[in-house]
């Protein structure tokens, strides 16, 4: 009768069934090797402590993700988690049906670790939350010690937009490429039309043009930002062949000490030495942060920035495994990880108090006490508009369009999207 029995529990065992995995894909951009290290491990981590969760982290390059991204979210291909800078393209995302709505699986010690602001930058018009904040971002005017020195430019001199202009001359002069831009792929391009933009019209003249209100985006303001970025492109400041150059080109000049500027997010820290040829880029002890430029009469704060808010979303048929995995890896614990080691500065709570390198603890002062936080101008204008704010920003800084034909195309773009 054992032996039956036995025969009997053995049987059972083989045809009962595996404990079923839910497999948790999240669309990352991440390109630097160490990063993507980190967040494997986390990952690792994770699925040892919920071994009925498979986490597949799948990459898709800057532009790639850019492009693809529509396309993915319709289809049966769709990942869970994936990859946002906010903003109206994440407006859009939700109108389009294709987010899942988590404000009812999100935990209140997530929602608590990102604040107020993480928990409002990614609830849609609608009122429903579709993300979780990861980061703030900054974009800064990086400069290379060395190269001024060698050209003579005192960075105080470089405080005013007039002071500005003097200074790449005589980069120039002293045969030093004055600007690094990947202008193939715009949206560099589009950062100094912002910074411009956030001078001289502000926070209220920005909101107001968004709405369409009076002259909108063809306004005096926006019309002079085209005018002073095209003052800057009349001296060929940026590198030769910069309209078929890309973000990780000009970052990686930059990086190999061949451009004295480069304007872009505070990621460029680590991508700059990941884009360079020896992988090391510009020492710290070389490596400087300019403050943008002022414009007399502008009527922006000195203190506004421009940069990001970003993190994850949830598409439609994410599973609440996917929110399980997102808590995990939005943690203070597991962010502070990347402040530690300067790949972003992270929102949850305490996560950024281990930062130590200098320049991410300087651009997180300049966040911490903006007037205003500007986000990107091509996430908060749409996809429709913030396409077009990129395309005109490259043909001025080609000076291949004028200040006038720049804004009214910006302006009619936001027209139809009302």
């Amino acid at each position: 009768m054992k032996h039956i029995a036995l025969a009997a529990m053995l049987g059972l065992a083989a045809i009962a069934p595996v404990q079923a995995q839910t497999v948790v894909k999240h669309l990352h951009i991440t390109s630097i090797p160490a990063e993507v290290e980190l967040m494997n491990s986390i990952a690792a981590d994770f699925m040892a402590q919920n071994p009925d969760i498979v986490v597949e982290l799948p990459f898709l390059e800057n532009e790639a993700f850019k492009a693809k991204l529509t396309t993915l979210l319709q289809s049966a291909d769709a990942p869970d988690v994936f990859h946002t800078w906010g903003g109206g393209v994440f407006y859009e995302q939700a109108a389009a049906g294709v987010l899942r709505p988590v404000e009812d699986v999100l935990s209140d010690e997530a929602k608590a670790n990102v604040g107020t602001a993480g928990v409002s930058a990614f609830t849609a018009p609608d009122g429903h939350l579709y993300g979780v904040a990861r980061d703030v971002s900054e974009v800064v005017l990086w400069y290379n010690k060395t190269l001024f020195e060698e050209a003579g430019v005192d960075p105080a001199s470089m405080s005013t937009w007039d002071g500005f202009l003097a200074g790449v001359q005589a980069f120039k002069d002293a045969g030093i490429t004055p600007i690094a831009i990947g202008a193939k792929d715009k949206w560099p391009a589009h950062f100094w039309w912002s910074k411009l933009v956030v001078r001289l019209a502000g926070q209220e003249g920005f909101e107001a043009a968004a709405r369409g209100d009076g002259d909108g985006f063809a306004g005096e303001d926006f019309v002079k930002a085209g005018e002073y970025f095209l003052q800057l492109a009349e001296l060929e400041p940026w590198q030769q062949g910069f309209l078929a150059a890309s973000y990780g080109d000009a970052s990686g000049l930059f990086g190999d000490g061949k451009a004295a500027m480069h304007l872009m997010g505070d990621w460029d820290y680590g991508a700059m030495k990941d884009n360079s040829a020896d992988k090391n880029g510009i020492p710290d002890e070389e490596l400087g942060i300019l403050p943008f430029p002022t414009i007399e009469g502008g009527k922006g704060d000195p203190t506004d920035t421009l940069g990001g808010l970003g993190g994850v979303l949830f598409s439609r048929n994410a599973s609440d495994a996917a929110v399980k995995w997102v808590e995990f890896f939005n943690s203070p614990e597991n962010q502070a990880k990347y402040a530690k080691d300067a790949y972003y500065i992270p929102i949850a709570k305490g996560a950024a108090d281990v930062m130590t390198n200098p320049f991410k603890v300087q651009i997180g002062q300049n966040i911490s006490g903006a007037h205003w936080h500007a986000l990107f101008f091509d996430q908060a204008l749409g996809p429709n508009v913030g396409g077009v704010v990129n395309d005109v920003s490259a043909e001025l800084a080609a000076n291949a369009m004028s200040a006038d034909e720049a804004a009214e195309l910006i302006k009619e773009a936001v027209d139809d999207s009302l």
